[in-house]
């Protein structure tokens, strides 16, 4: 597999992971006092939320990168960009994508 798709695949577990993260943060922010670990730290929450802001718009040019160099099809390059937003979702978008990649690798150049 090429490195850019070792990155790819890298670079989607991290930020599907933190995506979940980000989001339960979220939720334990609004279900919680004031007082709580969320709320107090929300200064650390959002250097992590910002951190993930920046890895998924690696992801989104990783993905742009792959489609070209396996010549995808505009719908699921834009379907893999879309399933990457949502938690759990990412993590099978990424599966997807390194099926993909993995078959036409497999096919002999002519």
């Amino acid at each position: 597999m090429s490195k850019v798709a070792v990155a790819y695949r890298v670079v989607a577990y991290v930020v599907g992971i933190n995506l979940i993260f980000v989001i339960g943060a979220w939720i334990a922010q609004m279900a919680t006092d004031d007082f709580s670990w969320w709320n107090r730290n929300s200064d650390l929450i959002g250097v992590i939320d910002m951190i993930h802001g920046y890895l998924f718009m690696a992801l989104l040019v990783l993905i742009a990168v792959l489609s070209r160099r396996y010549h995808w099809k505009p719908a699921f390059t834009i379907t893999t960009m879309l399933f990457a937003t949502i938690p759990l979702v990412s993590f099978w978008a990424e599966h997807r994508a390194t099926l993909a990649i993995r078959r036409d690798e497999s096919v002999p150049v002519s």
